[in-house]
């Protein structure tokens, strides 16, 4: 076997693999004789017709299963050889196998870079610890009222803002209707029948609130809205749409008063104190738990800024994509269109990026801290983390498993186990708020069903940037 290395940039290589001829040959024969075995072929007993009858037939079959040996077997032995310790699975690309049956190949073998770990015990961290107050609690109180709120007719006036319009609206460019003129505009824009909408400046359409107040339910208007070149919404950028409105009714929202009926609404046989008190303490454990969040994002933050590291390309492209993926189902979710993403993809590409060298380069950090603490992942924090996705996922722990075993990912669970270890472990040596650590054991159970920054089933590392010397 020829091998000859080409460094592509810092933790990714190229292999250029020849194997001669007789390896294939040896192979085939290997191969070829497990296919004649099982060979079931009319006129003859299984297992027993000639090789050469078999080797016809299934000469295809057998040429494939030949090259992807070679090819697995050739790749294991070049990183052995080359003294590699690869991060992913090696891609391999430009296959050839030529007349003579001589194969070449290249596999690119993406590597760990080396990494000088700074001092990451004893951190300095100040970030602001929130304090629950009655206001806090008001607030919230007044975002339980809006979900009792009662709408009311308004008689007798016109509509003015922050109202509650029903309505009856279509828009028209130059006279034409938009839903003609753009099928699969959605048909917020494109004119709804009794809909309800808030009286707001920029919502749902930008402008069109504004040119509506002083309407009487039962009356018809026509009212213009120009929207930006920056609109959302590609379709209508920059175009003056008229939209032809008829207010069926007013409404008014009017909102419960709070005390013991209200805390009876929410919580039948509960009181106002009571409800306060329990809202009191929620508000409390959300404000601690943003605060830990907040000390493990400084502490990402100034590992981030403490370690030079030129991290592969391939991975960050990879997390990128991810990352990006996971931004655009979020948006959806939120109901933002399709146009408002494309709208918004190269400051969202910018931010899948950025976010995906950190993410990678982090992962890096804290794999170098697993093995300093001699981190390791037990079977019951295995079967915790899986029992938790399975109850995301809405399967048994049993079914999930086999998928998981099926696509060769509990690797890359205890790796994510580990890596949110890790920064555990950074994060309570860490002086918050001058407060001295109370440091947690390398090897303690993490509490941390997800560590920010850090998750991903995906990766895996391993020692060693290149060659180990």
């Amino acid at each position: 076997m020829k091998v000859t290395i080409e460094q592509k940039e810092p933790c990714i290589v190229d292999l250029h693999i020849e194997l001669p001829p007789e390896r294939f040959q040896s192979e085939w024969k290997e191969v070829g004789a497990e296919y004649r075995r099982q060979a079931n072929l009319p006129g003859f007993r299984k297992g027993k017709a000639p090789l050469a009858i078999v080797e016809k037939k299934y000469s295809q079959d057998i040429e494939q299963e030949v090259t992807r040996k070679l090819l697995d077997g050739a790749v294991r032995e070049a990183i052995t050889e080359q003294k590699l310790k690869p991060v992913q699975t090696p891609n391999v690309t430009e296959i050839k196998l030529e007349g003579d049956r001589s194969l070449r190949f290249t596999a690119t073998i993406v590597t760990r870079p080396t990494i000088e770990l700074p001092e990451y015990k004893g951190l300095v961290v100040t970030v602001e610890k929130p304090v629950v107050d009655e206001a806090q609690v008001d607030t919230f109180l007044d975002g339980l009222r809006g979900d009792l709120a009662e709408f009311k007719t308004v008689e007798g006036r016109a509509i003015a803002m922050e109202d509650f319009a029903v309505l009856d609206y279509e828009g028209f460019i130059d006279g034409k209707s938009l839903a003609e003129t753009y099928p699969d505009l959605q048909p917020t824009y494109a004119g709804r029948k009794n809909f309800w909408i808030r009286m707001e400046e920029d919502r749902p359409i930008p402008g069109l609130a504004a040119a509506m107040v002083g309407l009487n339910p039962g009356e018809s208007r026509d009212c213009e809205v120009t929207f930006t070149p920056e609109f959302g919404e590609e379709k209508l950028r920059g175009y003056k749409v008229v939209y032809k409105v008829t207010l069926h009714e007013v409404k008014e929202r009017v909102l419960p008063p709070v005390d013991d009926a209200f805390a009876e609404k929410l919580s039948p046989g509960s009181t106002l104190e009571k409800i306060r008190e329990q809202v009191r303490e929620r508000l409390t454990v959300n404000a601690q738990q943003n605060f830990t969040q907040a000390v493990r994002g400084e502490v990402v933050k100034q590992l981030l800024a403490l370690v030079t590291v030129e991290t592969p390309s391939t991975m960050v492209q990879q997390e990128s994509s991810a990352i990006l993926k996971e931004i655009v189902r979020e948006n959806q979710q939120r109901g933002v269109s399709e146009e408002e993403l494309r709208a918004h993809q190269d400051e969202l590409l910018g931010a899948a990026r950025q976010s995906a060298g950190d993410k990678v380069k982090l992962n890096f950090i804290l794999g170098e801290v697993i093995g300093r603490e001699n981190i390791s992942v037990t079977h019951e924090e295995l079967a915790w983390r899986i029992t938790n996705m399975a109850e995301r996922y809405q399967m048994t722990p049993q079914k999930l498993v086999k998928e998981l075993q099926k696509h060769r990912a509990i690797p890359g669970i205890e790796e994510e186990i580990a890596l949110g270890k890790a920064l555990d472990v950074v994060v309570s040596h860490a002086k918050v708020n001058g407060e001295e650590p109370k440091p947690i054991t390398a090897t303690a159970p993490s509490t941390h069903t997800h560590s920010p920054n850090v998750t991903n089933e995906e990766h895996v590392h391993g020692p060693g940037c290149g060659h180990d010397h």
